[in-house]
């Protein structure tokens, strides 16, 4: 008897092209939707917390936190998504964490009108380490799971 093979589990060329290019892509989709909710959650927080407008509002005393709390977020949203695409693809793992990284950092540029003030330059270089950290744990569990079988 000849066994069933399921086409979807072959490994060839053009299965992994589109596995890998999946991986970007699913990867980038998990940190926008990890950065959009961080982002009603912060717009809730201010909304709750200033109150009144101009000079009557107390932001100052919350900005150093939120800012914290923004670097903090952008890190585990881009190591999510770095996580992410480096489960997900086949081989070659840090350059589709790399291009992960890229296409985040451009989505990022956009919405801040491709300023390249030092504060933007910054949150531009912050994506790339924190999303190959990601990527880099991603293939550590994968050689841990490789290892234990």
């Amino acid at each position: 008897m000849q066994e069933k093979v399921d086409i979807w589990f072959m490994q060839d060329s053009n299965t992994q092209t589109g596995r890998n290019i999946f991986s970007v892509i699913a990867g980038v989709l998990t940190s926008v939707i990890l950065f959009l909710l961080a982002g009603l959650i912060f717009l809730l927080f201010i909304a709750n917390t200033v109150n009144g407008h101009g000079e009557e509002s107390n932001l100052e005393k919350a900005s150093t936190p939120i800012s914290i709390s923004i670097i903090i977020t952008t890190f585990i949203c881009c190591a999510l998504g770095g996580f992410v695409t480096g489960k997900v693809s086949t081989k070659k793992d840090l350059i589709h964490g790399s291009i992960t990284a890229i296409v985040l950092i451009f989505l990022q540029a956009y919405i801040s009108e491709f300023k390249f003030a030092n504060n933007e330059l910054i949150n531009y270089l912050i994506i790339l380490p924190f999303t190959l950290a990601g990527t880099l744990f991603a293939i550590w569990m994968k050689k841990e799971s490789q290892v234990a079988r």
